[in-house]
């Protein structure tokens, strides 16, 4: 029975032999090659085939070995003994020799001499490719891709790629044109089993056999637990500002003490810094960003969100974004209406003077300022869109340029309107009639109100009369005469 023994190195045959001088050593048997090729391929099947010389003494075995280190030892009691084995790799190739050994006749075991040698040429595999990975440094957020590229040396020859983790391959081979030289496996959503060790080769077609190259350098990937979503703020809180008013958001990110970069979104667009004059500021400690916008552009609102990105060994890796936050923008408040009673404005002396201002907007609370030349000359604040001003009874001084305006209540701060348009007041002169009566009760009525007028003149005499203040907001039936010293 033939029965084959792999030893690690022919050096390591520690077989006593009975040896006399090399001289007396049997004659070295002969060896043969098939195929003969002057440069095999990994994959080739190679055979030695060893023949001891004729001779009386009875076989014992043969020995096989190569330069680079590997030997087996058969036993037969044939003449002649064929070893045939792959070619695996590089180490297969170099010198190769063979041996047989006999037992004498004191039936001791005698190893012949060598036998002339072959050398064996074997093509190196296809060179290494190389892989890349879509995140540099193979950090990656769980649930984000991974995206991996082998990429084979410049040539035209057909390819086959394939990818291994930990040396297991991941997907089988696909074939691909013979014009590509990379080949892509994606991830479209990471786990952490994906955690681990990543090679890449590729096999090449060579005389109609596909030969697989040295694997590529490993990348190493990480995938890390994914990062809480942060927290956007907004002041005003009520999310609604007048155009032109301060707005300002507030970002913050739930994680440990690594490097941080915000971003803030309008409608899933980031906000570029600086954005109508918008100013981003870091908080310390880092793990909060404000973005404030000094005046509200017009026609801002929008759904606002933020995120961040946090450094991982290296690598940015992105947060998911915050919560909705829907802001609205208000115009700002138009201009109101100054309404006189009369209408033309002018008015004789002694007779009452209306002014209405009327303000357009939703609020549900207003301010009204009323001007006379510039000069406020009342306020009130009330629930209702419009305001009175009255002066029961007017005097040469109401002769001026009125004006109003009203602040408007949203999101807990008062909003001013602009001032509305001017409206001119004027006293008209006024004439005293006299009828022609006859009789003593007629001349007794003229003497009463020669009397009243006379008491009248000499009251201005004595002071000047305020106006300002003396009004009624409400009832514009009845406007009661009062003078103030």
């Amino acid at each position: 029975m033939e029965s084959p023994y792999f030893l690690p190195l022919l050096a390591s045959l520690q077989i006593f032999f009975l040896r006399g001088s090399p001289a007396d050593l049997p004659a070295p048997p002969n060896i043969f090659v098939s195929p003969e090729k002057m440069e095999y391929l990994i994959g080739d099947t190679v055979s030695f085939r060893c023949v001891a010389p004729p001779s009386k003494d009875k076989i014992q075995g043969f020995q096989f070995s190569g330069t680079t280190g590997w030997a087996v030892d058969i036993r037969t009691f044939r003449k002649t003994y064929t070893y045939t084995f792959n070619i695996t790799g590089p180490k297969d190739g170099g010198s190769h020799t063979c041996r047989y050994t006999i037992i004498d006749r004191l039936l001791r075991p005698v190893r012949s001499k060598e036998s002339k040698v072959i050398i064996i040429s074997v093509k190196d595999p296809p060179p290494h490719p190389t892989l890349s990975l879509n995140t540099s440094s193979g950090v990656v957020s769980e649930g984000y891709p991974l995206l991996f590229i082998c990429t084979a040396p410049g040539n035209t020859v057909e390819h086959r790629f394939h990818f291994y983790k930990e040396g297991a391959e991941v997907i089988p081979g696909s074939e691909v044109n013979s014009s590509e030289t990379s080949a892509q496996l994606c991830i479209p959503q990471s786990s952490q089993n994906h955690t681990g060790n990543f090679t890449c080769a590729y096999e090449e077609k060579v005389e109609g056999r596909w030969i697989l190259s040295f694997a590529s350098s490993v990348v190493t990937v990480f995938v890390k637990e994914p990062p809480f979503a942060p927290e956007l703020g907004v002041d005003p809180s009520s999310a609604v500002v007048t155009e032109g008013y301060p707005l300002r958001f507030t970002c913050i990110a739930f994680t440990d003490d690594s490097r941080l970069r915000f971003h803030f979104y309008r409608d899933g667009v980031e906000i570029p810094p600086g954005q109508a004059g918008s100013e981003t500021t870091a908080m310390n400690p880092g793990n909060f960003t404000e973005l404030l916008f000094p005046q509200t552009p017009r026609r801002f609102s929008g759904k606002f969100t933020c995120g961040f990105e946090e450094d991982v060994g290296g690598t940015w890796v992105l947060s998911p974004q915050s919560k909705v936050l829907e802001v609205t923008v208000k115009d700002t408040p138009a201009q109101p209406d100054l309404i006189l009673n009369p209408p033309s404005g002018e008015v004789r002396e002694g007779e009452p003077l209306l002014i209405t201002c009327v303000a357009y907007g939703t609020s549900g609370e207003w301010k009204f300022y009323f001007y006379k030349d510039g000069t406020e000359q009342f306020s009130e604040a009330c629930t209702r869109n419009h305001s009175f001003f009255s002066i029961p009874a007017a005097e040469p001084t109401v002769t001026g340029q009125f004006t109003c305006r009203y602040e408007e209540r949203v999101s807990g701060k008062w909003i001013p309107s602009p001032l509305s348009q001017a409206m001119m007041v004027t006293m008209q002169a006024s004439s005293l009639h006299i009828p022609l009566v006859t009789g003593c009760a007629a001349a007794a009525a003229a003497l009463v109100l020669v009397l009243l007028l006379a008491a009248y003149i000499c009251q201005r005499r004595r002071g000047h009369v305020h106006w300002k203040g003396l009004h009624n907001k409400d009832d514009t039936s009845a406007y009661p005469l009062a003078l103030v010293s």
